[in-house]
């Protein structure tokens, strides 16, 4: 079978999730076709069919990029922003996502660059340019960043209509993050059928996956709908350093973000803080307050550490 061939199939087992075979394809075929070593890295990088390795998906993006196969150019730019199988460089990530002009998903990267200041001078109307170009493709996820900035008043001016517009609009295109946003205030799709156990389920396989900025919209979503596990991972995530630089006091607003949904194991968590002094000043009067407040409970590892704590 002629290597076209063998391309398309590989592809069409790619994309119908039959993996197994997919595989077996393209690791026969990455070493001379980018585009298979596109699709390779992919696997690796996602963990499809095999382990995630982020070397050999490093590997067959770069294959790909000196191919000058532009989704391997923007995933091998991925790998540079997120320091998988490479130490993080932001520099080097936005000149790649620059020399795939022709990707839709690297121009979005562009425009998260200049969204949060990364490498480039944070200019909310540069983004808001690329993401009003690429709505113009009917990119769904450009029509959620343009209603959020609407609904929060960053970058344009607040209005709440024009919000709900881009939003409803980026919803009907299946934006999932248009999806998750209705939830996070309160006011979910009826065409959302999932239960919170699954939102936030996607998004911890998301986190497993260390993909964080894309986990981070389901798991807002579960722990505005008062699901504990949720806010514990967020919590985790910049305690641990999971996926990100370890911050104790983004992980100690977490927990005060949600101190008023009286849940014992966020009052502990919150006493745990102010004792060890975590991104805080320690007091213990302070973790005093907390571990009552979990003690209310009945929370074991409240009571147990009031009493150490108190000595009595």
């Amino acid at each position: 079978m002629a290597k076209i061939e063998l391309l398309d199939k590989a592809k069409e087992a790619f994309l119908a999730k039959n993996y197994r075979d997919a595989f077996a394809l393209l690791k026969r075929l990455a070493p001379s076709s980018p585009e298979a070593a596109y699709y390779l890295g992919m696997m690796y990088y996602q963990g499809l069919n095999t382990a995630i390795d982020d070397n050999l998906a490093f590997l067959n993006f770069r294959l790909a990029w000196e191919g000058l196969y532009e989704e391997g150019i923007y995933m091998l730019g991925r790998m540079y922003e997120e320091g998988r199988g490479v130490d993080r460089n932001y520099e080097q990530a936005f000149k790649l996502y620059q020399a795939a002009h022709n990707s839709d998903n690297a121009k979005l990267r562009i425009a998260n660059f200049y969204e949060y200041g990364k490498y480039v001078e944070k200019s909310l109307t540069s983004a808001i340019k690329i993401y009003n170009e690429l709505q113009k493709k009917d990119n769904a996820f450009a029509m959620y960043k343009i209603g959020s900035f609407y609904f929060n008043g960053d970058g344009l001016k607040k209005d709440l209509n024009n919000a709900y517009k881009w939003l409803n609009k980026a919803l009907l295109a299946g934006s999932t993050e248009a999806m998750n946003h209705f939830r996070i205030i309160g006011t979910k799709s009826k065409n959302d059928i999932r239960t919170t156990q699954e939102v936030y389920q996607a998004g911890k396989a998301l986190i497993d996956k260390g993909f964080i900025e894309e986990a981070w919209p389901y798991l807002e979503a579960s722990a505005s709908e008062k699901y504990l596990p949720a806010i514990i991972t967020m919590h985790d995530v910049y305690k641990l350093g999971l996926g990100v630089e370890k911050d104790p006091f983004k992980a100690f607003q977490i927990l005060k973000k949600y101190e008023s949904y009286d849940e014992a194991q966020i009052y502990f968590l919150i006493g745990k803080i102010y004792e060890y002094g975590e991104g805080v000043d320690s007091s213990y009067v302070l973790a005093a307050k907390y571990y009552e407040l979990g003690a209310l409970s009945s929370h074991e590892a409240s009571i147990k550490a009031l009493k150490e704590i108190r000595g009595y």
